[in-house]
This record gives structure tokens, sequence and C-alpha cells, in this order.
């Protein structure tokens, strides 16, 4: 496929990376909706861990401060979207 990964497909890969690394949420549960603050009691490390992921699967140039307002799947989507090298 030319041009990268489609927006669906990030949605997806970004869904089933979170669900992968916390470890007790079944992929049913979990939408680009999903706040993972809020919806899921979920440690620091897990997130950190996921964060971490997150931009060595997408090669993602981001800041702290990209991360310090996200809670969603949606906007680690958009944060993709925005930052990463796949245009």
């Amino acid at each position: 496929m030319e041009g990268g990964p489609t927006r669906a497909e990030i949605s997806e890969k970004v869904i089933q990376l979170f669900v992968d690394i916390i470890g007790f949420i079944d992929r049913s549960q979990v939408t680009e909706h999903t706040d993972f603050i809020h919806d899921f009691t979920i440690i620091d490390d897990d997130l950190t861990c996921f964060v971490m992921q997150i931009k060595w699967q997408f090669n993602l140039q981001a800041t702290q401060e990209d991360w310090d307002h996200i809670t969603t799947i949606k906007q680690v989507v958009e944060l993709i979207a925005q930052r990463s090298s796949l245009r």
C-alpha cells in the first residue's frame, strides 16, 4: 500500500497496542473514544509503556507537552497523524 497506513489502520494499531500493553482490557471495550485515564484504572507505568510503544511503532516525534493533554485513543491517533513521518 502506497502512502503509508490509513487513519483507520493507525487507529486499530493504537487500540491493539493499548489492549496488549494494559493486559486486562478486552478489545471489545476499547474504541477511539476510550478515555484511558477515566474509563479504566491504569497505573502510570502501563501508560508510560503505552506511550513509549506508540513512539517506537510509529516513529513518532512528540514532546511531553504534546502528551500532557491526551486522554483518548482518538487524540493519540490525531497526534500520530499530525506529528509522525507517516504521511
